[in-house]
This record gives C-alpha cells, structure tokens and sequence, in this order.
C-alpha cells in the first residue's frame, strides 16, 4: 500500500509522535522512509542576510534535533534519511517535495494553535490536507482523558 513515507520534521514534540508512526508503518509496509524538513525563513522584516543566517540556524537545529531521535528507526530496523529543503512556504515546499519524489503517504505532527516557533510547521497539516495530500495526522494530545481541567 506505501511504498515511499515522508515525515514532515521539524524537531518537536509532536514531530517525534509522528516519527513513531512512520517507524511503525515502515516495518508494517515494508517502506522507505524520509524525514524531510524545510528549512525557511519569513520574508518580512528582514534582510537577505538576515534570511540567510535565519536559514542556516535553521539547518543547524533540524540537523541537530533529527540526529538526537534517528537511532529510534534504526533500533527498530528501520532506515530513515533526512532531508532539508527550502521554501518561502513549508506546506508548498512539502507538497512539491512529495509528488517530485514519489511518496505515497506524508506522516505530520500537528502543533494545536497557540504553539510558538519559527521552525514549527503550525499550520502546515490543514494546507497539506486542503491541497488533496495523503496525509497521517498524528496530535500533540494524549488519548484516553479528557483535555479539559
């Protein structure tokens, strides 16, 4: 059924949860996996080199937070690469990454609104989703209680 999973990562919490699924789905499908982070710097207020020393923080952390979790896929006999793209919009940059490359599924943590952070890709499951992506949603709540206090 999938043969090519791409993971949206961006190095949080909720990226890890969806980390977990893609393992699990890998072994299940026998796939290939790839974490696939986009590395992006706002357009407003800011300098080209401001931009750029933005995107270069940027690779340094995504680099830094997938290679703190990526012995999770090869504890469990998966083989996981990373990738960093660029793009002005993460959620285009993602859908592009995935049809140019053939994946048949994109496995997501979503943030809840709220959620701060420049690298976090908030907001980018509902335009995955709004654009016809195959897309695993995995949240950023826990199952079996209630989320009010």
């Amino acid at each position: 059924m999938f043969q090519r999973i791409l993971l949206a990562w961006d190095g949080s919490e909720v990226a890890l949860r969806a980390f977990d699924a893609a393992i699990d789905l890998t072994r299940r499908y026998d796939a290939e996996l790839v974490a696939v982070s986009v590395a992006y710097s706002p357009a407003h207020a800011e300098t080209a080199a401001d931009r750029a020393e933005t995107a270069q923080a940027a690779h340094r952390y995504l680099t830094g937070s997938f290679e703190e979790v990526a012995d999770r896929a090869h504890r469990a006999g998966v083989q996981v690469s990373h990738q960093i793209i660029e793009g002005d919009d993460p959620a285009q940059a993602l859908l592009a990454h995935c049809h140019t490359h053939g994946f048949d599924l994109i496995v997501a943590g979503h943030h809840r609104a709220g959620r701060a952070g420049r690298l976090l890709l908030k907001g980018v499951v509902p335009a995955l989703i709004e654009n016809g992506a195959p897309v695993l949603v995995v949240g950023d709540y826990e199952y079996g209680g209630s989320r009010g206090a």
